[in-house]
């Protein structure tokens, strides 16, 4: 009787937590556990080339993607079956907006060299790698984290699989390969530095040898908690994509790679910080034996990364894809489907307290002082797919005043439509970069420098946003609703420590309107702020009506363009302005950093406006290589070049109604204007060095409109 209780109470718990979802699951991994378990018996190994490319980036809240940095590789690989994986590294080129070291410092190896055996280790190895002399542990030693494999001889204390469809027949010259797909998640629960993978993977059905799998790497800890998050608020995942191609119509090697580290923070609001790296092998010299070789006792293969020579890595030219075209060609939305639960678009409802951006929590100007927040996004995902709602609130100290407001979303497919009101302290700024500051934050704090104008304003807006293809090529967004701007004045003399006084908040005009806002933005990603390759551009339209009445239009086109060393960068900005009596807030304002650097703060003013900056700059192919500076920490190569830009920018005043709108913006504190049209082109044209990737330079300028001394200057990034 004892023996049958305990056989009921095993088949139940077995009933309940099952590793297979049907015998038919269970048959198909028992036959890709064999033929995943060792290469092919007549396969020695493999040589090919490898084309890499690494690359920063950051994803706003409706999925777009600006690259701050790209790195290229170009690579020898070696693979032997006896368990050794060289990879020589003969070319590198990269840009670089300032950032101070290279992706090489996180990274030490970056492919997976065969999806064979017990265990992975990921595509990219994180930290420094393990010290041979020290005690064999389970992680493999170090840093690196080591995956089990889903069909390793272990895999049942680890997976749960289930599927088993056909999803797609492929067709090559030889023959027709039905793939079937595999859905594997981990059963998390045991305390181990061990990662598991969590995704999909498809089969050649006729051999069961993998040909693709897709997903993301987990730690197995307790309560599942994700790879890269060791701290309250942090979400970090590993998603990795591994195609293999059939070689000589019977190997399955490594095509096309990709790993990805995506990560967000809690406190800086929702914009992901992404990590990416993507290779592609090509020209496979395959070495076999007609002497079988022994089956594998699987173990973890050794990386091991040497270089040419500096002089050889820096001249290489023998690159199959231009520059940031491989980052370009996916999106870190590809992995959403398979993501944690807090980026799910399903699953059970939730509530997130985090910021849309950081600014709704915290922030420091002149006109409020310290202003601090909390927001809240309730999305209810299964319950009513796509719908989600959420607030902010938050009180200014010094102008002690409530802020803050609601919004509501229904997002299907393609298709977005809200409806949001907000009390906010917008900012009167033109021509700002995205992702920029829209407040004085720390250097007003710190350093007294609050390089933006303030009003206060109120909206309810209704909206309605379409994706054209993915949020990378291409969206259109029309807003309509209502509004009302308020004047505001700086409160403060100076921030907290450090630097002179704040200036006087400029003037606006008064009162209540309708609102319509159209936007078209095309490949946004695209600007001469960052470092994507290709033609972007946004269209902007809006109009008022009522107590204050307006229409203002802004184009934006952008270029940027690789020739090898040679690299083009264009932005021209250019707006205009209409109305019987244009409120001072729609003026358009140009001068000071970022916007006709060497001139006063706002300097020039008017109803028409255009701005222009462009540069060319070539790499020396010398001193490319970036450089180890202490243990895993590499830094970029010295990589000099030569740069000249141009930057320009023009405003007029065409009638009375902008002549009074200029005077209106100091009217309260200043008794001239304090702003002018540019009486023609202001130009300013610059030539220098450019070190470390273009992340540095130095040179000198001068305006080429007026006679004027040449001036030093220098900073990050390539831009002058």
């Amino acid at each position: 009787m004892l023996s049958l209780l305990l056989f009921a109470q095993l088949s139940a718990a077995a009933a309940a937590d099952p590793v297979y979802s049907s015998e038919r699951v269970r048959d198909l991994v028992a036959r890709a556990t064999i033929a995943n378990h060792s290469p092919p018996r007549d396969l020695r190994g493999y040589r090919a080339r490898v084309e890499t490319e690494f690359s920063l980036l950051l994803r706003d809240t409706l999925g777009r993607e600006r690259a701050a940095q790209i790195e290229q590789l170009a690579s020898k690989v070696e693979w032997t079956r006896d368990g050794s994986y060289d990879m020589h590294v003969v070319g590198y080129r990269s840009q670089s907006l300032g950032a101070p070291v290279s992706t090489l410092s996180f990274v030490q190896g970056w492919t997976e060299p065969s999806l064979y055996g017990d265990r992975l280790q990921l595509g990219v190895q994180l930290g420094a790698p393990p010290d041979p002399k020290a005690p064999k542990r389970r992680t493999g030693g170090g840093n690196w984290l080591v995956a089990v494999h889903p069909f390793s001889y272990d895999r049942d204390r680890y997976y749960r699989f289930s599927g088993g469809d056909t999803v797609v027949v492929m067709r090559t010259a030889g023959r027709s390969i039905p793939l079937v797909r595999i859905h594997v998640s981990p059963r998390l629960g045991d305390a181990t530095r061990l990662a598991a993978f969590d995704g999909e993977i498809d089969l050649d059905a006729d051999r069961q040898e993998i040909v693709r799998m897709r997903g993301q790497f987990v730690v197995l800890a307790a309560k599942g908690r994700p790879t890269l998050a060791p701290l309250p608020g942090l979400v970090g995942v590993v998603y990795c994509e591994f195609i293999n191609a059939e070689i000589d119509g019977r190997y399955w090697l490594p095509s096309f790679q990709r790993t990805e580290l995506q990560s967000t923070f809690a406190l800086l609001g929702q914009t992901r910080a992404v990590m990416r790296m993507v290779s592609r092998f090509s020209d496979h010299i395959i070495e076999t034996s007609e002497t079988l070789a022994v089956a594998d006792v699987n173990r973890e293969t050794p990386h091991r990364t040497t270089w040419a020579p500096s002089d050889s890595v820096s001249r290489f030219g023998d690159w199959t894809t231009s520059l940031g075209v491989a980052t370009s060609e996916v999106n870190a939305n590809d992995f959403d489907d398979v993501g944690p639960d807090v980026w799910k678009p399903t699953g059970r409802p939730r509530l997130d307290i985090s910021p849309t951006k950081t600014d709704n929590i915290f922030r420091y100007d002149r006109v409020e002082g310290l202003y601090t927040g909390l927001e809240a996004i309730l999305r209810l995902r299964n319950a009513a797919p796509g719908l989600s709602a959420g607030g902010s609130l938050g009180w200014a100290w010094t102008e002690r005043t409530v802020r803050g407001g609601a919004h509501i979303s229904l997002s299907r497919g393609l298709w977005t439509t809200g409806v949001r009101t907000e009390r906010m302290l917008a900012n009167t700024n033109d021509f700002t970069p995205p992702l920029n500051p829209e407040s004085g934050g720390l250097a007003a704090m710190f350093g007294s420098v609050d390089d933006f104008d303030y009003v206060d304003r109120r909206v309810a807006l209704g909206s309605v946003t379409k994706v054209l293809g993915s949020p990378d090529h291409a969206l259109v967004t029309l807003q309509v609703g209502g509004g009302s701007d308020r004047a505001e004045v700086s409160r403060l003399e100076h921030g907290v420590a450090g630097g002179g006084s704040f200036r006087p908040n400029r003037g606006v005009a008064v009162g209540d309107y309708g609102l319509a806002v159209l936007e078209a933005e095309l490949h946004p990603g695209v600007s001469g702020d960052f470092v994507q390759p290709g033609v972007g551009a946004r269209l902007h339209y809006e109009t008022g009506r009522g107590a204050l009445e307006w229409q203002r239009a802004e184009l934006l086109l952008a270029g940027r363009k690789y020739f090898g060393p040679l690299v083009l960068s264009l932005q021209a900005d250019g707006g205009a302005v209409w109305g019987a009596v244009i409120p001072p807030q729609q003026l358009f304002e140009v001068g000071g950093s970022g916007t006709l650097s060497g001139y006063d703060y706002k300097e020039f003013a008017g109803d028409r406006a255009a701005l222009l900056r462009g540069s060319v700059s070539y790499a020396f192919p010398i001193w490319r290589m970036p450089h180890r500076l202490w243990r895993t920490l590499f830094v970029p190569g010295f990589g000099p070049g030569v740069v000249a830009g141009l930057q320009g920018g023009w405003t007029s005043l065409t009638n009375d109604a902008a002549r009074a709108a200029v005077t209106a913006l100091g009217a309260s504190w200043s008794s001239t204007p304090v702003s002018r049209p540019t009486d023609g082109f202001r130009a300013t044209f610059a030539f220098g060095l450019t070190f470390f990737s273009e992340a540095v330079h130095v040179g000198v300028a001068r305006p080429i409109d007026h006679k004027a001394p040449w001036r030093f200057v220098g900073g990050l990034g390539h831009s002058f």
